[in-house]
């Protein structure tokens, strides 16, 4: 089922007061004035005779108060003295880190390090890189036509400051399409280092049906603000380790282009021994993404750079592969350019799904390490298997730390919707089973979760559920990772 992504309700005095309150005390008690705002909200809304919806649907989104740590109190003010409040407050902080501490801002941003926990790559936000859960605006600043039908949208934060992401992540885009909210998740096309880097960009491929690969590639101009979530995603090249150089390989079919032009770009530019090959997969010459950019790359990096074009269906006077990339004909590009696996380092692919089985079928079956064997699943949530719950309202218990508290979720509502509807703060970026954002480890119960989605067979066997594509069949207790 389609559903809109729970929305925060706009701020009102009493959070601003409880937010006021909370700076000023310890921890605990600070979480006990936040729960007795949000009940206080939920009584003043029912004397009014607005009861919260059970369920956030297509017509109506479940609405929750916004997150204490999410609020500015310096917004309470009226317009005209906020923006100049913040610009002193701003002010102070420099000149203190500066005359007090000695501290100056540095010229370089550090990027966040990522850490493997039971053998699972879990992805740690860039230093001061924004929230995966708080939207927020970003604006277009150009739109390029890759083809008939995918469309670049150049983006910028529109607080000026750069928009860094690692090669291969994703954002997580919110459209309003005939007055609904709809969330897709895009990746980020453009190289995280080199030539290229200073203009991040989402690439969005036009699919039958699709209501915002229709609503993006028709109607998106320069100037337009999106609603954004991210940069996220665990789709990324781990450093070199050192020795010698790596050969990585790259398979990709249609629009799974898109992250993987911007890794086989990075890597190209941070490792200059590193030898990469793609095999890409289309219909015909006319639906290949980046043509022209993966020219150029071949021409920055003779000797270094295969791309090996597979079509399906091309003109006559295509003088390239042909064939529709499934296993046998991926396998057969492999030997033709004379790849080894046993010498592959790392092999990452992004296409269609069935695309995507077939190659790491065939990648399994001649013996490359599932360790190093990375897959980036995105599908439209119209097209899922829909995971079927319980069919009777089912308690949900989260546990954090020492306190637990307890949700109900309604039959086939999902664990995410029913915890933001009910004021708790959960982890969440494209809430369709393609980025592990919101996973959480089950402890007790059994969850169905829509397929395919993200989520690694280490990790299903370690007891991880997503919560953004997971329904209870019955009584369920979840807790963050790691405290099992």
């Amino acid at each position: 089922m389609l559903v809109r992504a729970p929305e925060s309700r706009p701020p009102r005095s009493i959070d601003y007061a409880a937010r006021l309150v909370t700076l000023a005390l310890p921890g605990r008690a600070a979480a006990k004035v936040d729960q007795a705002r949000r009940d206080l909200s939920l009584l003043a809304d029912a004397a009014r005779g607005h009861r919260p919806a059970p369920v956030a649907t297509l017509d109506t989104a479940v609405q929750c108060a916004p997150a204490l740590s999410e609020l500015d109190t310096l917004d309470a003010l009226p317009g005209f003295l906020a923006g100049p409040a913040k610009s002193a407050r701003r002010d102070v902080r420099v000149l203190v880190d500066a005359l007090v501490y000695g501290r100056r801002p540095p010229p370089l941003v550090k990027r966040g390090a990522r850490h493997r926990e039971s053998g699972t790559a879990q992805v740690v936000p860039l230093a001061g890189s924004p929230s995966l859960t708080v939207s927020r605006r970003v604006k277009v600043v150009r739109v390029e036509r890759e083809t008939k039908d995918a469309v670049s949208l150049y983006l910028s934060e529109v607080d000026g400051h750069p928009l860094r992401f690692r090669a291969g992540q994703f954002m997580s885009v919110d459209v309003v399409v005939d007055g609904v909210r709809l969330r897709r998740a895009y990746s980020l096309a453009a190289p995280a280092s080199g030539p290229g880097s200073d203009a991040p960009h989402i690439t969005v491929k036009r699919v039958h049906e699709g209501r915002v690969s229709n609503q993006l590639n028709d109607h998106a101009h320069e100037g337009m603000l999106l609603d954004v979530l991210g940069p996220s995603g665990s789709f990324v090249l781990e450093p070199k380790p050192s020795g010698a150089a790596r050969h990585l390989l790259f398979v990709a079919g249609g629009s799974g282009i898109t992250p993987i032009v911007s890794l086989v770009a990075t890597a190209l530019h941070d490792e200059p021994e590193a030898r990469v090959t793609l095999v890409y997969g289309n219909r015909a010459e006319q639906d290949v993404i980046f043509m022209d950019r993966l020219a150029a790359l071949l021409a920055a990096h003779p000797g270094r750079l295969v791309v090996d074009h597979v079509l399906s269906d091309p003109s006559s006077a295509w003088e390239g592969a042909r064939g529709l990339l499934d296993g046998a004909t991926l396998g057969g590009r492999l030997d033709a350019l004379g790849v080894q696996l046993g010498a592959v380092d790392q092999c990452f692919v992004c296409g269609p799904t069935p695309m995507m089985d077939a190659a790491r079928a065939l990648l399994l079956e001649r013996g490359f390490e599932k360790g190093r064997l990375h897959e980036e699943r995105f599908g439209q949530p119209e097209a899922r298997t829909e995971a079927r719950g319980a069919t009777t309202p089912q308690p949900l218990t989260l546990k954090r730390g020492q306190s637990s508290h307890k949700v109900v979720v309604q039959p086939s509502q999902t664990l995410l919707d029913a915890a933001l509807a009910a004021g708790e703060a959960m982890p969440f970026s494209c809430a369709m089973g393609g980025c592990g954002a919101c996973k959480m480890i089950c402890l007790d119960g059994e969850v169905a979760m829509e397929e395919p989605n993200c989520l690694s067979d280490d990790e299903r066997a370690a007891g991880y559920v997503l919560t953004c594509v997971g329904r209870p069949c019955g009584p369920v207790t979840l807790t963050s990772g790691g405290s099992r």
